[in-house]
């Protein structure tokens, strides 16, 4: 086939069943492309695109002709369930616009795979089941997911293959898309595909899911290296604990060529006995708020002890996190506490104050005047403005690298020995970028305060080993005590939830 026509699609959200309601204008105020305006916006050297999709073509391009037809790529940061009106409209224009489009030789599928909605548990199902229907069953489907994916039977059904992310924090994004594109032209070439698909009575905490090292990564790092011969894909998907849906647990996904099957299923089972026998890997240990506190105040008594790293993991945007609980604020003011730096701050009232009243002023402000609740409180405060940003930021490092992300009217402001970074928009504080774009130095601080769950690490790693690195226990959306968590969704019993879960492999 000389030049296929291959149509192009992604929905990506995260989606925290305990975090507010995430609408359209929050899709589309984030990143909504429709049509050629993907491959425009694609065209950029900083594009606001997932960069599955710049990844995706990039490889197409260098293997040879093809026709991209793209139809819709939209992508939100991570929140709360989405508002089921704009799910439905948003696969109906998908839908219109591939039977639209006619013939295709193949679909690429860009998506998280842990979204749920106002009225479904699954609607990346209902995504690619959407897709399957409108091309039949003859016509490839290939979908990349996050490695916090919760995959369902219908997303396995749908499609050929499902590839996974590999590296967590993600920085392997555009190479899995890649892989996407080879595994679409072999198939096109009339390769086939067995499939195996395990999912495990395990509901990770996602501090246990980083890929450096840990339980997660011996995982993914063996499926890798023992894949056999005919074994085209090797999917280990950790899950996202906060979506509290039926297609939750860890999931491992093989998928071989004719003549590999028994292969891939043997590995899929190798995979599966593994991640059980080795469960108790997947329980949490955090550093108490108390204990943290005191470990900054230090830093900022003893230039010689090495900086400090707090991330504060129960408040991830990342995660549907608010990006505005005060548990660590409060406590750094209270302690008085030097030299520390802490961002990002979600509270868009702030910053637009801090942009009416300029740079240099000193102004009263209150954190979370207008949305304070148990997590995030309101407290008063009074500023000195260090500087003002429109917020378009170019990222530099990590998970962000090259693509240009949106905080909005953002203000760097000095409280105390505190200096904080104040956001309009959920973002996760992953890029030293964020700060640097205020003429702040990372190493100038003692103690750095992140609200992330763990990207940061690709983007800190240059000022802040692991030693460095504390994950304390605060308030906060995405806390990964999972037992604080009134879950009512999720397969029970479950590992480390329900400690007495049992698992008999499956036969073969």
């Amino acid at each position: 086939m000389s030049s296929p026509r291959i149509a192009l699609l992604g929905f990506m959200l995260e989606a925290n069943q305990f975090a507010p309601v995430t609408s359209g204008d929050d899709f589309r105020k984030s990143c909504y492309y429709v049509g050629q305006d993907i491959l425009t916006e694609a065209s950029k050297n900083a594009p606001r695109l997932p960069a599955e999709i710049n990844g995706f073509i990039r490889d197409m391009n260098a293997a040879g002709d093809w026709q991209p037809v793209p139809i819709v790529v939209t992508n939100v940061e991570p929140g709360g369930p989405a508002d089921a009106g704009f799910v439905a409209e948003t696969l109906e224009k998908m839908r219109r616009m591939l039977v639209e489009a006619g013939p295709l030789d193949a679909i690429y599928l860009c998506n998280h795979g842990a979204m749920t909605a106002t009225d479904s548990t699954d609607p990346d199902g209902a995504y690619y089941a959407m897709a399957r229907e409108v091309v039949g069953p003859n016509v490839p489907i290939v979908a990349t997911v996050d490695l916090h994916a919760n995959i369902s039977d219908r997303m396995v059904d749908s499609v050929e293959a499902i590839i996974s992310y590999r590296t967590n924090p993600h920085v392997d994004q555009a190479e899995r898309a890649a892989e996407a594109a080879q595994l679409i032209r072999w198939l096109l070439a009339g390769g086939k595909l067995s499939k195996t698909f395990i999912r495990m009575p395990i509901v990770a905490p996602s501090v246990r899911l980083l890929t450096a090292a840990g339980p997660y990564a011996d995982l993914i790092n063996r499926g890798q290296a023992e894949k056999p011969a005919g074994v085209r894909v090797v999917s280990v998907v950790g899950g996202f604990a906060w979506g509290d849906t039926p297609e939750n647990g860890l999931a491992i996904l093989t998928y071989g060529e004719p003549g590999a099957e028994t292969d891939a299923e043997a590995l899929a089972n190798k995979l599966a006995q593994q991640s059980w026998a080795e469960r108790e890997r997947f329980n949490v240990t955090l550093t108490s708020l108390g204990e943290a506190i005191a470990q900054a105040k230090a830093r900022g008594e003893d230039s010689a002890l090495p900086a400090l790293c707090i991330a504060d993991v129960a408040d991830n945007p990342g995660g549907g996190g608010r990006g505005n609980t005060t548990d660590v604020l409060e406590s750094l003011i209270a302690a008085e506490v030097q030299d520390a730096l802490l961002g990002l701050f979600v509270d868009p009232l702030v910053a637009s104050q801090c942009h009416s009243a300029g740079v240099g002023a000193s102004i009263d402000v209150t954190f979370n005047r207008d949305n304070a609740d148990g997590h995030g409180r309101a407290v008063p405060a009074k500023v000195e403005i260090l500087g003002l940003s429109d917020g378009q930021i170019v990222g530099r490092r990590g998970i962000v690298a090259g693509r240009t992300i949106d905080l909005g009217p953002s203000a760097c402001v000095r409280l105390n020995g505190i200096t904080i970074v104040v956001v309009s928009r959920r973002i996760q504080a992953a890029d030293p970028a964020f700060f640097e774009a205020f003429g702040l130095a990372i190493p100038a601080f003692r103690t750095v305060v992140l609200k992330s769950r763990g990207h940061f690490r690709a983007g800190f790693d240059i000022f802040f080993d692991n030693s460095q690195i504390i994950e304390v226990d605060a308030l906060g959306l995405t806390n990964p005590m999972l037992s604080r968590f009134p879950f009512a969704r999720l397969p029970r019993p479950v590992y480390p939830l329900d400690q007495n879960t049992t698992w008999t492999a499956p036969a073969s």
